[in-house]
């Protein structure tokens, strides 16, 4: 019986999810939420873009960037106009993809 060391089979067979925090106001602990990031490679292995999705209330914020320091400045943006200027509670547009209800704002 031979065990398979490969490199990619390792990576095949586990999963990491990354988890980052974002918060409303620059100094302001008190509302902050959890989440998850995914990385995007190109063919050659160079990040070439950062997503972030963050549970919230009824729905999700979600952002994507070039890298994690521009996620993070857009998430804490995000958080802050749900949390502080109510912008979930505005009227909007709403579309729906795949039986789910988008409210954009």
């Amino acid at each position: 019986m031979s065990i398979n060391r490969d490199k990619n089979s390792r990576r095949k067979r586990f999963k990491i999810t990354e988890l980052f925090m974002a918060r409303a106001g620059k100094k302001d602990w008190s509302n902050c939420f959890y989440g998850t990031i995914t990385r995007f490679n190109d063919d050659n292995g160079r990040e070439v873009l950062v997503s972030g999705k963050i549970e919230m209330n009824k729905g999700y914020i979600w952002a994507s960037a070039k890298n994690q320091e521009a996620l993070g400045e857009k998430l804490d943006e995000l958080v802050t106009l749900d949390v502080i200027y109510g912008i979930d509670y505005m009227r909007g547009n709403v579309m729906y993809v795949a039986e789910n209800k988008l409210n954009i704002n």
